[in-house]
Order: C-alpha cells, then structure tokens, then sequence
C-alpha cells in the first residue's frame, strides 16, 4: 500500500525513509535530466557533500519544445545549477528567469495586466468602450496607428 500522493516502489512498511506526502495543490514532474547517465545505471557519486556539488558533477539540462502564438515550435535547453532552478512562482521564479521563451511570455502577460488595470481606472476609456459607436471609432483609430507603426 503506497501513502496518497507519494510515489515509490517500496511499500510503507519496507521504507523507513520519512517523506511528507505532496499537497494536493501542488504538482511534481520527475523526469530524467541527464543524457548522458543511462537510465537504470545511475552513477554514484560519493565525494558529493552538498546539492551544489550533486549539480555541478551532473549538471542537469533538458531540451523543451515550446510552441509560440503562431503554433511554431521554439526548441530550448533548460539548463539546472540548483534547486530554485526548478521553481516557477507564479511567473517570478528561476525556471522562468532562465528561460528567454518562458521570460518573452511572462513580460506580455504582466504588460497585458498592466494595461488592463489602466483601462479598469480610466473613467473616460471605459465610458467609450460602453458605447458601440465609440468603441468602434476608438477601435478604427488604433488600428490606422498600428498600420502607421508598421510603415515607419
């Protein structure tokens, strides 16, 4: 019998190892993150006293494939040189940080909260987005200064 939302091989009474179970809002993603150690002949590596050197001695990478808004695939190799390589944070940690698709992605996104937060305060702007016929000229107004942005 496994524990819930824990993964291993050894039943509970054959582990001694205390692990604390996953949190039900969180995710893990176990993956191989070396190519060159084979799978099932791991190396051992005894002189390791710290993760730091566990990192330096493998120094994990995996090549992701990406698909941009045009549904192009941009290929990266995500490199690991410590634990907080791996976090997220919503959108603040190092897996993004090291990443230039991840990093391109998360500057729209904050530039597209900015902006709608700057709609949401201007009184003016969400009066004219109310109105059909003004939405639509405000619309035609900021399409022929994209089109002239484009030609300069």
């Amino acid at each position: 019998m496994l524990k819930e939302n824990f993964i291993s091989y050894a039943p509970d009474e054959e582990s001694n190892a205390k692990v604390n179970p996953i949190d039900n809002n969180k995710s893990i993603i176990i993956d191989q993150f070396t190519k060159d150690v084979e799978v099932g002949n791991p190396d051992f590596l005894q002189e390791a006293k710290t993760l730091k050197d566990v990192f330096e001695y493998f120094k994990p990478s995996v090549e992701v494939e990406f698909n941009n808004e045009e549904g192009t695939s941009i290929y990266e190799t995500l490199q690991f040189k410590e634990m907080r390589d791996f976090e997220t944070s919503g959108g603040k940690g190092n897996l993004v940080a090291n990443s230039n698709f991840l990093s391109e992605i998360k500057t729209k996104v904050d530039s597209n909260a900015k902006i709608r937060k700057q709609i949401e305060q201007n009184k003016k702007l969400r009066d004219i987005l109310k109105d059909k016929e003004a939405k639509l000229e405000l619309k035609l107004l900021l399409e022929s200064m994209l089109e002239e942005l484009k030609n300069c």
